[in-house]
C-alpha cells in the first residue's frame, strides 16, 4: 500500500516526459513512503537495462526502437502468448505494409477504456490519432508498457498467409487470409 501515491500525478509526470512505453513491467519491491518521481525512474532505469540485451535484435529488425515499441505495446494488449504474439506481430506488421489499417480493438482501450466486448460502431469512428480503423500505420506513441516478451515477438514477427485475427470469448486466437473467412 501506498499512502502518499498519487495516481494523477504519475500520469501526469509519465505524459510530461513521454515515457508511456517505456516503463517497463515488473514485480518492483518499494518503500511505501516511494514518491511518484522515484517509481517513475526506477520503471524506466529498468526498461533501459532490459532494452541493452535485445538492443541488437532491434537494430538487425530494421525498424527504430520507438516503432518497435509501439508496435509492441499493441501486442502487449492483443495477445497472452508467444505464439500468438509473433503471429499477430506478422499480420500487423504486413498490414502496414501493404498500406491498410491496422484495426486494433486495444488503442480503444487507450482512447476511451472500451475493450471489443463494448465497442460500438460510433467508436470505431472516433475523431483521435490513436484510432487505428481510421488513421494508417503505428500510434503516435506507444498504448501501453510492454514486456520483454511483446517486444520480441514484434522483433521475431512470424510470416503466416493471415491477414485478420480474431479473440473469442474463451481467450482463444483465430486466424484468417480473408475478411470473409
Amino acid at each position: 500500500n501506498f499512502p502518499s501515491f498519487d495516481k494523477n500525478v504519475f500520469m501526469n509526470l509519465v505524459e510530461k516526459e513521454k515515457l508511456e512505453g517505456y516503463l517497463f513491467p515488473d514485480t518492483y519491491f518499494l518503500m511505501p513512503n516511494t514518491k511518484e518521481e522515484e517509481i517513475i525512474k526506477i520503471m524506466h532505469d529498468n526498461y533501459n537495462e532490459k532494452i541493452k540485451e535485445i538492443s541488437a535484435d532491434i537494430v538487425k529488425f530494421g525498424k527504430s526502437e520507438s516503432d518497435v515499441i509501439k508496435m509492441a505495446s499493441i501486442i502487449e494488449e492483443e495477445a497472452r502468448t508467444l505464439e500468438s504474439r509473433e503471429i499477430i506481430a506478422g499480420i500487423l506488421w504486413k498490414r502496414i505494409s501493404i498500406g491498410m489499417d491496422l484495426q486494433v480493438d486495444s488503442s480503444f482501450k487507450y482512447i476511451n477504456g472500451k475493450t471489443t466486448a463494448t465497442l460500438s460502431t460510433e467508436d470505431l469512428n472516433i475523431d483521435s490519432p490513436y484510432n487505428s480503423y481510421t488513421r494508417r500505420g503505428l500510434p503516435p506513441t506507444p498504448i501501453s508498457n510492454p514486456g520483454l516478451e511483446a517486444i520480441k515477438a514484434t522483433i521475431n514477427p512470424q510470416k503466416t498467409p493471415y491477414l485478420y485475427f480474431l479473440t473469442d470469448n474463451d481467450g482463444n486466437m483465430h486466424y484468417a487470409t480473408t475478411f470473409e473467412e
